[in-house]
């Protein structure tokens, strides 16, 4: 109620101009756009504002689709949207008068960003000095890079989930009108909420421990940078074989193979990445695999399938945010399918370093991303197919390069390609894109997409032709010969221009604290990354060590 009194001593229930930064869920829109709102009324309790849209912040937007953005928005009538997604205008506000207003809401946005947990509503939580200094003090190590850059975006990912399940619980009481003492229960309702309560209290405890800053210093300084399943040093090569059963057909094929290295047997590729380190190769038998995670790969390995591809397969089970982390100067992968699964981030991220995938399918399985390279990294594909994925097919952070030959991106729900212009690259500095002989097809959007391009490079006249497009942009290296990009749900290559950065966009997913922290000090926390997707620490444990 403090912070209600405070809100309502403060804010201006009427009569100024904001920019509404929406989301999907307030918007109903398929992409999140910004509108400039009037706000007419603000509702102090709920923490919300009515407002009318006036008009949308937004470049190259063609006629038809600014209709249907006011058609689906319903422009004509006022909308109630949360203050947190509204960020007051200065503009006519010579005086500052409602300079208290921007200040009180950026406020609440950092306390609801920040400090707000999701079980608090169902603890009736008190906001005592005790829980705000460590709930801050977590927030300021996350900021200046105190804490490893895994156990960061494990602290995200873990806050994400638990507020997507509160909602769900949120939804499931207002079925159930659990405050309706007549109204009978679903007993189907009534275990799938203590199902998703008790995940929920999985979840606080792993965040009450890692806000513990007694407990965070230890988790930091037992696991150093290491390879987390080594077995014991190794003085050369392995050569890894794993098949569901060591037939005789198999045997007969390892005596065809030049293997000079030691050989060693697994029944899962899962163990056989994780124990994998520079020069060593696995090779994969038919047979589908389920894998909680393959984990880190650090080391330059080979990775190859022996037989079809899609009798290969390399299915994900586990919940970490990533199926296949790389982040050694080169990684080859051939003849293998990886198949991710709904609720993953990726399917496959590039770190640093290279990764050639060859005659592969990365199937994203409603994943949000098939492949994403961050900066300065690179893939080469040749000849594979990147599919159904719940938001792109590949997603190029500024500086990094793919090259694709005879391959295939089809069935994501957005974009074919998305290519990121979020930062300045120098003169010599490019991202690269080298595409020949492919098909970008049968996507939700934009075959191509460049994202947060300078306002300043749009405003060039445009040449024609899709790919000619892209010679506008000097940041931008690209060569495109002989490929089809047809029948996505948007014609042509997508463009949105930016003169500010959304920090609230897919970049501020737990994979962009990685983008720009690459180097090897950092990732080779990868120990700890597997450590917190469990996160099994109790006191007994720190006072035991």
């Amino acid at each position: 109620m403090c912070l209600v009194d405070y809100i309502t001593s403060v804010v201006e229930p009427v009569g100024w101009k904001a920019v509404w930064r929406s989301t999907k869920e307030t918007s109903t829109l398929d992409f999140e756009y910004d509108f400039i709102a009037e706000v007419v009324n603000v509702s102090l309790i709920k923490l919300e504002a009515e407002i009318f849209v006036k008009s949308i912040i937004i470049a190259d937007l063609n006629p038809s689709d600014m209709e249907n953005i006011k058609e689906k928005l319903d422009v004509e009538n006022s909308r109630y949207v949360p203050l947190t997604e509204l960020y007051v205008g200065s503009e006519d506000d010579y005086e500052g008068f409602f300079e208290k207003t921007a200040i009180a809401i950026e406020h609440i946005r950092f306390f609801y960003k920040h400090i707000c947990r999701p079980w608090d509503k169902e603890e009736d939580t008190v906001y005592s000095e005790e829980v705000l200094k460590s709930r801050l003090q977590l927030y300021f190590d996350m900021k200046n890079n105190i804490l490893p850059k895994t156990m960061i975006s494990k602290i995200k990912s873990v806050l994400k989930e638990g507020f997507r399940i509160y909602k769900e619980l949120e939804n499931l009481y207002s079925d159930m009108h659990v405050s309706d003492s007549e109204a009978e229960i679903n007993e189907e309702d009534l275990m799938h909420s203590v199902a998703l309560r008790k995940k929920l209290g999985k979840l606080q405890a792993k965040m009450e421990m890692l806000e513990n800053p007694i407990i965070r210093s230890f988790v930091t300084k037992k696991y150093s940078p290491t390879k987390a399943l080594r077995k014991q040093p190794k003085s050369s090569p392995v050569t890894y074989m794993v098949a569901k059963q060591f037939s005789k057909d198999i045997v007969e094929k390892l005596l065809s193979f030049e293997i000079t290295s030691i050989l060693e047997f697994q029944h899962n590729p899962e163990s056989a990445f994780k124990y994998s380190s520079a020069g060593d190769k696995i090779f994969i038998f038919p047979g589908v695999y389920q894998c909680d995670t393959l984990g880190w790969i650090e080391g330059e390995i080979s990775v190859q399938g022996v037989g079809l591809n899609s009798d290969i397969v390399l299915e994900a089970t586990g919940n970490s945010e990533v199926f296949l982390n790389c982040c050694a100067e080169k990684i080859k992968v051939e003849n293998v399918s990886f198949m991710a699964k709904s609720g993953l981030l990726s399917a496959i991220v590039v770190h640093h370093g290279e990764i050639e995938l060859k005659n592969c399918i990365i199937d994203s399985n409603k994943a949000d991303i098939g492949i994403l390279l961050l900066s300065g990294s690179e893939a080469l594909i040749e000849n594979s197919v990147i599919c159904n994925s719940c938001e792109d097919g590949i997603q190029m952070r500024s500086m990094s390069s793919l090259k694709m030959k005879s391959t295939k991106i089809m069935f994501s729900m957005r974009h074919g390609i998305q290519i990121d212009a979020e930062s300045g690259p120098s003169p010599d500095s490019f991202t690269d894109i080298n595409v020949k002989s492919s098909r970008i097809t049968e996507n939700g959007g934009y075959g191509i997409y460049l994202n947060n391009v300078p306002i300043a490079d749009i405003s060039l006249q445009r040449p024609i032709g899709d790919f000619n497009v892209l010679g506008l942009f000097p940041w931008l290296k690209h060569q495109i010969d002989d490929t089809v990009m047809e029948n996505n749900g948007l014609n042509g290559i997508g463009i949105f221009s930016s003169c500010k950065k959304r920090n609230d966009s897919i970049s501020d997913s737990t994979l962009q604290v990685l983008s720009n922290h690459t180097t090897r000090e950092d990732l080779n926390y990868s120990a700890l990354s597997d450590l917190l997707n469990e996160v099994n620490l109790s006191i007994s444990n720190l006072d035991s060590n």
